[in-house]
């Protein structure tokens, strides 16, 4: 893993995610920080299983690098990748390299990808490190929050939870992740995210007068 590709990448994005002056410096924090959750959850992945250390942590850090330069949210992985395309080839990596970060990046949103790519396992573990982020604790706080100022009443509130609780016993079912660190993580965030919301909607089943 060479430390100062990594170094220099966090410096690229940080630089240009605090760019955006007109944007509220909280939604500016979240991309920054769940950039970083992402490079971290890449590391730990790396660690445990054998993924290219020269490339997912670097797909992981700039993987929303054009978050906020896309018109449409479904292109920002492919906006992200044509963006740090110029960086990479300043970076200490091979050809290939900067190509498999290119199509993790590219093909984290929806798996699609310009060209004719061959599919690699770094682009699953990427797309399951973002997504095991979007289950985290932080993220139980800020939906909390936007679902309280957005449904305005209880029963709409609990009919939210109730169909939030679905879909988590759903995916702990199925399982989800495409190794086996992955499956790990996904279900301690899944585990967490049952538990959270049946105890919130125990508290809200109590709100009620009868």
């Amino acid at each position: 893993m060479n430390k100062n590709n990594l170094r220099k990448a966090h410096d690229f994005l940080k630089a240009h995610l605090y760019s955006f002056e007109q944007l509220d410096i909280l939604d500016l924090n979240y991309r920054y920080e769940h950039s970083l959750r992402v490079y971290q959850l890449g590391l730990k992945l790396c660690a445990a299983e054998a993924y290219d250390d020269d490339v997912l942590p670097l797909a992981c850090l700039l993987h929303d690098y054009g978050k906020f330069d896309a018109e449409k949210e479904i292109d920002h992985g492919r906006v992200s990748a044509a963006l740090v395309q110029p960086f990479l080839k300043t970076l200490a990596l091979s050809e290939k390299q900067q190509h498999d970060i290119l199509y993790c990046i590219a093909t984290h949103v929806d798996d699609q990808c310009p060209g004719n790519y061959s599919h690699i396992r770094e682009a699953d573990a990427l797309s399951d490190c973002d997504n095991i982020d979007r289950l985290g604790a932080y993220r139980i706080a800020e939906t909390f929050l936007y679902e309280m100022s957005t449904f305005k009443s209880m029963p709409a509130m609990r009919d939210r939870i109730v169909w939030r609780l679905a879909n988590v016993n759903k995916m702990l079912e199925e399982g989800m992740g495409e190794s086996a660190c992955a499956k790990t993580l996904f279900h301690e965030q899944l585990t967490l995210l049952k538990a959270y919301n049946e105890k919130l909607l125990e508290q809200i089943d109590r709100s009620f007068f009868e």
